[in-house]
């Protein structure tokens, strides 16, 4: 990562950051929609949930297998117990997914679930207040999301 960031120069840093983001976009959505086929189809959710975190677990070994050594070194105990709690979020975050997908229409599942921003600024706002700054544009655009997410999911109960 750190030789990408070097390529793109000090000015290219946020626009890695955008293209990073709809990575995960494109991501997370092919995974939403890879699970509700698993879920229904071969494996109940917590199965998928299981293959799903090994297989992530596998990946992000491979590919950053070199920084790992010297990570743990430098990192700090707190810094740990972080992780541990964002993992404990990220696995229960997961499988609620996988329970959702098995539950509900895709259709309805993704749009719910892409309320996390409102969550995000909301923790950000109570926890990270000295290292993010949450503008008014930023809210205004949080609300349109989950104006979208309530417009879709009471489009689907009435239909």
């Amino acid at each position: 990562m750190k030789t990408i960031q070097v390529f793109v120069g000090s000015r290219g840093g946020i626009w890695l950051g955008y293209a990073a983001a709809i990575g995960a976009a494109i991501a997370y959505g092919a995974s939403q929609t890879v699970g509700k086929h698993v879920t229904s189809e071969y494996a109940p959710p917590l199965v998928g949930t299981a293959f799903s975190l090994l297989f992530g677990f596998v990946y992000v070994s491979i590919m950053f297998h070199r920084h790992i050594p010297n990570d743990l070194r430098t990192s700090s105990r707190r810094g740990f117990l972080w992780f541990g709690l964002s993992g404990i979020a990220s696995a229960s975050g997961v499988t609620l997914l996988y329970f959702a997908l098995s539950n509900a229409p895709l259709v309805v599942v993704s749009p719910v679930v892409a309320i996390n921003p409102l969550i995000t600024l909301t923790l950000a706002h109570f926890f990270l207040h000295k290292l993010e700054k949450i503008s008014r544009m930023t809210i205004m655009g949080t609300v349109l999301v989950v104006l979208g997410v309530v417009i879709i999911t009471v489009s689907k109960a009435v239909s």
